[in-house]
C-alpha cells in the first residue's frame, strides 16, 4: 500500500494539485496523509494575549485546521469517482523542510505532492519557492502539479534519461505503478548536451522495472537539456515529465543558468521527480 503526502496550505492552487493526485491515484489502495505546516513565530504576541488562557493558541490552531482538513478529505472523496483509499489528517507546527521529513518518516511516506506557488526571483518562479524546496532537499519521489494544470486521464509520459544516468540500480515503482494503471505510452529522450549520440538501438529500460514497457526513443545531443525537454513537449502531446534527480545535477541543469543567461526550465505538465 503507497503512502502518499498532500501538502496544503487550503489554497486553489494547493485544491488543484491534491484533486490531481487523488484523481490519478485515489483508485488504488492508497494512504493519503493531508499535512498542513504552520510555523510557530508566525503567531504574534498580541494572539497569545487574545487567546482563552484554558486554551492554548496551539491547541486551537490545530483543531480549527484539522476541522478544515477533514472537509477538504470529504470533498476530494465526493469528487473521485471509485476512491479506494484512507485519508490522515495531520497539523505540524514546524518548519517546512522539517516538517516534511518529520512526515516521511513517521508516516513511512511514498511520495510528496505539491502544487507549484507564485514567488519573486527567477529560481523560485520556475517552480515556487516550497516546490523549489521539496525539489532540492526532500529525498523521496515527489509530484510537482502546475498552477491550473487540469487532471486528465494518462495517456502519453516523457522520461527524460541525461548523460551519466545510472538505471541499472533503479527500480521505477512509482512510474511502473502508473503504467500498470493507465498503459500510457511512454516517450524515452536521451539526452546528452555535449557529445554526439549514435543510432544504435540499447534498451535503456533494460534493468529496472520498466522493462515490460514498449517505448519510443528519441536522441538529442549538442542541445542543454531545458531546450531539449521544452522543445520535445511543444512537439508531441505530453501529461506526465518524469526523471531521476541527483543531488547536484538537476539544479545545475535547470535551475541555475550553467548554459546561457537566457535558459531555464518551466514544466508545463505534472513533474514527477524520481530518487
Amino acid at each position: 500500500m503507497q503512502s502518499i503526502l498532500l501538502l496544503t496550505d487550503f489554497s486553489d492552487n494547493a485544491y488543484n494539485a491534491l484533486k490531481y493526485a487523488v484523481n490519478l491515484l485515489g483508485k488504488s489502495n492508497c494512504n493519503f496523509h493531508l499535512l498542513t505546516i504552520e510555523k510557530p513565530s508566525s503567531y504574534i504576541t498580541g494572539e497569545l494575549l487574545a487567546a482563552n488562557p484554558e486554551d492554548s493558541i496551539y491547541s486551537r490552531v490545530i483543531t480549527d485546521n484539522k476541522t478544515k482538513l477533514n472537509k477538504l478529505a470529504e470533498k476530494l472523496q465526493k469528487e473521485i469517482s471509485g476512491f479506494n483509499g484512507n485519508f490522515h489528517s495531520h497539523v505540524l507546527f514546524d518548519g517546512f523542510i522539517s516538517a516534511i521529513e518529520t512526515s516521511i518518516d513517521k508516516y513511512k511516506i511514498d511520495t510528496v505532492v505539491l502544487g507549484t506557488n507564485g514567488a519573486s526571483n527567477l529560481e523560485e518562479t520556475l517552480f515556487g519557492s516550497n516546490a523549489l524546496k521539496v525539489i532540492r532537499q526532500v529525498k523521496v519521489t515527489s509530484l510537482i502539479i502546475p498552477q491550473h494544470f487540469n487532471y486528465q486521464e494518462m495517456s502519453s509520459i516523457l522520461f527524460s534519461e541525461h548523460q551519466n544516468d545510472d538505471l541499472s540500480k533503479k527500480d521505477l515503482n512509482e512510474l511502473a505503478f502508473i503504467f500498470r494503471e493507465f498503459q500510457p505510452q511512454l516517450h524515452v529522450l536521451e539526452i546528452n548536451q555535449n557529445k554526439n549520440i549514435t543510432n544504435s538501438e540499447h534498451n535503456v529500460l533494460e534493468k529496472t522495472s520498466l522493462q515490460f514497457v514498449d517505448y519510443k526513443i528519441h536522441r538529442l545531443s549538442g542541445i542543454p537539456a531545458p531546450y531539449a525537454i521544452q522543445a520535445f513537449c511543444q512537439l508531441f502531446k505530453v501529461d506526465l515529465h518524469a526523471l531521476f534527480v541527483k543531488e547536484e545535477s538537476f539544479i545545475d541543469r535547470f535551475i541555475q543558468k550553467s548554459q546561457t543567461s537566457e535558459i531555464s526550465y518551466q514544466s508545463t505538465v505534472p513533474l514527477l521527480i524520481l530518487r
